[in-house]
């Protein structure tokens, strides 16, 4: 069945950006391709706003932004926070107890930017996420204490993230918190991110649509890993990078190339311009 997409929207990590972390140049020339014909392309991350800005180069006149995993929708123009989805205190509260005195790299997002504890820093290495030193050095809120700033009520928070040194720790963690209100993913190699109940990917996905006017029929969303699912669902279409894990793999709709030889553009080419299933 032929379709008019109107909106694609696309992970970074593992899917827009390369295994190097950068945005191919085929993608560049596909995202000005489809601007240029009139389409909508959106970049949809568990990234914050913040680091979203660091790639304004490489993504071109791209506007909007669903960060946080959907909980936090951004003009990248003005550069402004349009909704944000607030996590209940009590709900954090309870995550971290349920941590104990487990060794764990947290990240606590709040609207543009995020906290993270200065003396992790040094050690990311240890929750695997070493892969992006220079990116948190850029871009984070360093604090003494990452737990008291999780726990300090003056500031709301969209997500977090509880970086395990094991992918054995981040099951045993998820298991812990299987009660809490929560929505919860696995991502990277050991990290699980917790965001509010009823909040994912995916509602950010069509919460930018219904901004915009444009029906869910007509969206593209294009991802690889667990915290993608939700958009890959709620899209019109879902799309899976080459190198997608097997639970998004799963839930697609269509599978491109892997995010080293150019599954953007050709997501872009194929479906967007295209407009085949």
């Amino acid at each position: 069945m032929d379709v008019n997409y109107q909106l694609i929207a696309f992970d970074m990590d593992g899917t827009l950006l390369s295994s190097k972390k950068e945005v191919l140049a085929s993608s560049r020339t596909a995202i000005a391709e489809a601007l240029d014909a009139g389409k909508v392309v959106a970049i949809c991350t568990g990234r914050c706003p913040k680091m979203v800005e660091l790639d304004l180069e490489s993504i071109g006149d791209v506007r909007y932004a669903i960060c946080c995993n959907g909980t936090i929708l951004y003009d990248l123009v003005e550069r402004r926070v349009l909704s944000a989805s607030p996590l209940e205190h009590d709900v954090i509260a309870r995550a971290l107890e349920a941590l104990g005195g487990d060794d764990a790299m947290i990240d606590a997002f709040s609207g543009h930017g995020f906290f993270c504890q200065d003396s992790h820093l040094s050690s990311m290495d240890r929750y695997n996420m070493g892969i992006y030193r220079g990116l948190y050095r850029a871009t984070a809120t360093l604090v003494q204490d990452i737990r008291a700033q999780l726990l300090d009520p003056s500031v709301t928070y969209q997500k977090f993230i509880f970086h395990c040194t094991t992918p054995e720790l981040r099951q045993s963690v998820r298991e812990r918190v299987a009660d809490l209100p929560v929505e919860l993913a696995n991502s990277e190699v050991s990290s699980l991110e917790f965001s509010p109940a009823g909040v994912d990917k995916g509602t950010g996905l069509l919460a930018l649509a219904e901004l915009l006017g444009i029906p869910r029929d007509a969206t593209i969303a294009v991802g690889d890993a667990d915290n993608d699912l939700g958009m890959l669902r709620a899209a019109g279409l879902g799309i899976a990078m080459g190198n997608a894990n097997e639970s998004a793999r799963a839930v697609a709709d269509a599978v491109v190339a892997d995010n080293d030889h150019d599954g953007c553009a050709e997501a872009i080419r194929r479906f967007l311009l295209g407009s085949r299933r």
